[in-house]
């Protein structure tokens, strides 16, 4: 089905950035979850930001980025309205905290239903591997999407089950910040080589997003 994109325009003063990508809804239902979700997906990183470097020099902006477009689209055809903090490789601030403070912004403007921060870990030690959740803290709803993600996720068993962590265990502004149900993916340690070799495969991207769809499914079907 043809798709139609409509440019979302906000007040600069507001977001400090000038559009955001909405896709059109398409007929299709998430295992009966309803129509007209927002969902705002972050991709981690981006422009001047490279985020942490793979194992063989891979880039977490670059991998980030591959899953949430494609996230997206996935999550478009089955119903949902879609925003992206960034659909390309820029970043949204002159600095680090500038950047952040946009995508935190952007969140809270738009309301959604549920935004996803997606990332990659990094690590010195290369032997480190795995993926985790952050939710916000005491926030059930929060940690009901995570915990519903986490398990798709480790069910596949291409990384260690590092768990589901909250704010509590480490501090993060996305989700401190930021004021509607929300979580912060650590998908694999690109640092590893067999999560870094996962990860930037066609294949291993496509299962991961499958996962993440199954989870979303279940938060919606177990809170309607």
């Amino acid at each position: 089905m043809k798709k139609l994109i409509l440019v979302v325009v906000f007040i600069s003063l507001i977001l400090g950035v000038t559009s955001l990508f909405k896709y059109s809804l398409s007929t299709k239902e998430l295992e009966g979850v309803s129509l007209k979700k927002v969902v705002v997906i972050d991709a981690g990183h981006g422009g001047f930001d490279t985020g942490s470097i793979g194992y063989s020099k891979t880039k977490e902006k670059d991998i980030t980025l591959s899953i949430a477009l494609n996230l997206g689209e996935k999550l478009n055809e089955d119903g949902f309205i879609v925003y992206y903090t960034r659909d390309k490789d820029v970043s949204l601030g002159k600095n680090e905290r500038d950047d952040l403070n946009v995508r935190i912004k952007m969140i809270n403007s738009l309301k959604p239903d549920i935004f996803l921060s997606i990332h990659l870990n990094g690590s010195d030690y290369k032997s480190a591997k795995g993926i985790e959740t952050y939710t916000r803290e005491s926030d059930d709803k929060s940690y009901l999407l995570g915990e519903s993600i986490q398990d798709e996720l480790s069910s596949v068993e291409y990384t260690t089950d590092r768990g589901v962590k909250t704010t509590k265990d480490r501090k993060l502004a996305i989700l401190d910040r930021t004021k509607h149900v929300g979580i912060l993916l650590e998908l694999g340690f690109i640092t590893n080589k067999s999560d870094e070799e996962y990860l930037v495969s066609k294949s291993g991207q496509n299962t991961v997003i499958e996962c993440i769809l199954s989870g979303i499914s279940t938060y919606f079907n177990k809170i309607l």
